[in-house]
Parts: C-alpha cells; structure tokens; sequence
C-alpha cells in the first residue's frame, strides 16, 4: 500500500509539474498601447530590457517607457527604408536588418557595405546571432546572393556556387538553443527549401524530407525542444482558398502540420510566427482574427482595435508579449 501511494504521489506531481509549465496564463491584458504613429514590423529586445523596435519607413527607434529615440533619415545613416529584422550580439551591439547590414554600437552606426561580403546590394531581411556571437544574415534575391556569416573578424559568405547551399533568397535565419543554424529559402513558388547547419554539417530538407512542398516561407523560428516551426506565406498566390497549411513543425525527421479552427472551411493568411519562453505558438493572420495563441493543443484567437495588423512579435525579458502592428506597440501581460 505504501508503494502505491508513493508512485501515485509522485505521478501527481509529475502531472502538476507539467500541468504549471504548459498551464501558465497566458498574457491577455493589453497594459500599453504606444507609438500610435509608427508601423512597426521588428522588435528586439537588450539585456537591459531597452526595446528596439524596426519600422516600415520611419528608421529605428529605441523605447524604455518614457524614453523615446528614434534614429532616422535626419540624425544617422540609416535610409527610409524598411528594417526588416533587428538582433543584439553580447556586446550590446545592435544589429539591424534593412537596406545593408548596418550596426549600431550605442554612440555611432555603421554600415557594412556588400563588397565586404562580396554579394550584390540586397536587403538584409533576416539576423539571428548565435551563441559564440557570430552574426548570421541573409542578402540575397532570386538567382543572386546568399547566406553570411561574420565572426567578428571575417565575412563567410554561401551560395549554391560555393556551398551545399540550394538557393539564393534566404526568407528566414533561425538559432536553437543547441547553436543549430536553420535557414529557409524561397526561390520561387513551391520551390522551397530548409538547410540545417551543425558543426560543419549541412543537411537539406525539401518535399521529400517534409512530406509536402510549402508554398512560400513567411519566417521561421525554434522551440524549446529544438524544433523549426514555419510559417507559409500565399501572398503571391492567385486563388484565396482555405485547407492549405499555414504552420508546421519540423523535427528533422518528421513534420507536423498545426491545424488552425475549422481551416478546411475558412481562409487564414498567416503573416508571423513567433514562439515564447513556455513553448506557446504565437501567430497574426490576415483574417477576421489577428492573431493567435496555441497552447496544449488548442487555438485561442483574439482581435486588436485599431492595429492595423500583427507585423512583429517579441517576449521582453520580464515575461511580456509585445506586438508591433501598423499602429504602434501593443504590450500584452
């Protein structure tokens, strides 16, 4: 009898334990809305908790509460153009996708010109940073450019010419917490790919590895559990039609499509994907819903007054969901 009550005791607690880590609220609340006039669409945080918030066309801005900066046209180098993806490297540098690759030390910006990389000018439309502080980053187009790696002292630069690399227009870079470099490239409708890169290794995933040929890559990120989840964008495509996946996870050996409510019967257009420290999925469509929250299995979608859409997501170091939208910052705890 004393077994039993212990092994029942301890399932108990395994149950509760997992029941907290998959259980925890989910941040709902709207506690601020700001920057109404900015279109945000990027979102990184420091580890001071400073926001750096990237815009469609009115530079960058720095944003601690009360404490606005914005960079721009008239005070730095940078151009009105879109800043596509913003990272911070351990130094505190911040690395920032638009027009070039441009980084910004706290007291000056620079911009790393292509020729340094040796790949034509292309707008840098992803960065992520991994754990030895290398900074990957995509500049490529249909039939030109590439993937580039900077370690700090020299640019690594990969295309299908010198590389296993199987295209040019890289659509997302994403890091797990294993230093796993994932990359999705787009080069032409449903002539996707994923590339897998690990300690020199690289492994390529297509239709036959997925079990399915994704239209177009939207953007892609990592879990917990090391995984790629992907978002399909159909924005290029002519016919509107529901029961066509949205999202999948990808564990390097099998996929899983993630079903949203009633797909089969209604359109979703999905825009991001982002998922936070309790392993929830975070997604903004281009529907009646704006966005929504996957949880032990289960969609919860939600609507914003006024946003203008979900472009950006980003968990700031105090636990709260922020998302950048055509009308500013919408902060959820």
């Amino acid at each position: 009898m004393k077994k039993l009550l212990l092994i029942a005791l301890i399932i108990n607690t395994l149950t509760a334990c997992t029941s907290s880590k998959n259980d925890n609220p989910v941040p709902r609340e709207i506690s601020e809305v700001a920057l109404k006039d900015y279109h945000i669409i990027s979102i990184a945080f420091d580890a001071a908790g400073t926001a750096w918030l990237g815009t469609l066309s009115q530079g960058l801005i720095r944003y601690s509460g009360s404490n606005i900066s914005v960079f721009d046209s008239t005070n730095s180098i940078l151009h009105k153009a879109p800043i596509w993806d913003i990272d911070l490297d351990k130094k505190g540098n911040v690395w920032i996708g638009t027009d070039d690759l441009v980084r910004y030390d706290g007291s000056k910006f620079t911009r790393i010109e292509p020729s340094q990389y040796d790949l034509p000018r292309n707008a840098v439309r992803s960065i992520a940073i991994d754990g030895a502080d290398n900074v990957w980053f995509s500049a490529g187009a249909s039939q030109q450019g590439g993937l580039v790696k900077y370690d700090g002292n020299r640019f690594s630069t990969f295309t299908p010419e010198n590389s296993s690399l199987p295209g040019n227009l890289v659509a997302g870079i994403a890091i797990d917490k294993e230093n796993t470099v994932w990359v999705a490239l787009n080069d032409g409708v449903t002539t996707t790919s994923i590339v897998r890169i690990s300690n020199g290794k690289w492994d390529i995933f297509g239709e036959k590895e997925l079990g399915f040929s994704p239209y177009y890559y939207g953007n892609i990120v990592t879990n917990q559990e090391n995984e790629l989840l992907a978002s399909i964008n159909y924005g290029l495509s002519s016919s509107i039609v529901p029961g066509r996946p949205q999202i999948f996870r990808f564990n390097g050996q099998s996929t899983q499509v993630i079903n949203l409510p009633q797909d089969d019967k209604l359109v979703y257009m999905t825009q991001q994907i982002f998922v936070d420290r309790d392993n929830r999925i975070w997604a903004s469509f281009w529907s009646n819903k704006e966005y929504g929250v996957f949880q032990n299995g289960n969609w919860e979608l939600k609507d914003l007054d006024e946003s203008g859409g979900i472009f950006a997501f980003a968990q700031s170091p105090t636990g709260e969901i922020w998302l950048g939208g055509g009308k500013g910052i919408f902060i959820l705890k």
